[in-house]
C-alpha cells in the first residue's frame, strides 16, 4: 500500500472513530440530571445508551493499548538503541517516583482543606507524583538550556 493510502485510510479512521465518539457523548448528555427522577436516573444508568458509551471507551482504550505495545516492540526491533533509552529514561522516572512516595509528605486532610477526606496513602502518591513531574520538568529545562553548551563542549 502506498503512504499516501495509509495517510487517507488513518484520515478517514480518525474521523470515523471521533464521530462515533461525539455522537456517542451527544447521548450521554441527553441523558437525565440530577433533578430527574431516580427512576430515570436507573433506567439510563442501566439502559443501552450509558453502555454502548462505556463499551466504547473500553474497546479504544484496549485498542490504544495494543497499538502501543505493538509499536513498542517494531521499535524494540528496528532501533533497539533509542527504545533501549527509552525504557531507562522510564525506570528512571519510576524510581524518581517511588523514592518520593517513600519519603512522603507532610499534607494531611487537614492542611489541604479537603471536603471530603482521603487516605494518607493517596495524599503520599499524588504528592509523589506532582514531585516527580516537577523534576521530570526541571531536568527538561535544564536539557533545553544546556543543551547547545554541551554540544560545543564536546567538540
Amino acid at each position: 500500500m502506498k503512504s499516501n493510502k495509509v495517510d487517507l485510510a488513518l484520515n478517514v479512521l480518525k474521523y470515523v472513530l471521533g464521530g462515533i465518539g461525539v455522537i456517542l457523548c451527544m447521548l450521554i448528555f441527553n441523558g437525565p440530571n440530577g433533578e430527574d427522577t431516580l427512576v430515570d436516573q436507573v433506567a439510563f444508568r442501566e439502559g443501552a445508551k450509558l453502555g454502548a458509551t462505556i463499551s466504547y471507551t473500553g474497546i479504544i482504550m484496549f485498542a490504544c493499548a495494543a497499538i502501543i505495545v505493538l509499536f513498542f516492540f517494531v521499535q524494540l526491533v528496528s532501533n533497539p538503541k533509542k527504545t533501549i533509552m527509552s525504557i531507562i529514561g522510564i525506570i528512571i522516572a519510576l524510581v524518581i517516583y517511588l523514592v518520593m512516595r517513600m519519603i512522603g509528605t507532610s499534607d494531611t486532610n487537614e492542611s489541604l482543606a479537603l471536603r471530603d477526606p482521603v487516605s494518607l496513602s493517596s495524599i503520599n502518591a499524588t504528592s509523589a507524583g506532582i514531585y516527580t513531574i516537577f523534576v521530570g520538568l526541571i531536568a527538561s529545562v535544564l536539557a533545553i538550556v544546556l543543551g547547545p553548551f554541551m554540544g560545543r563542549l564536546r567538540k
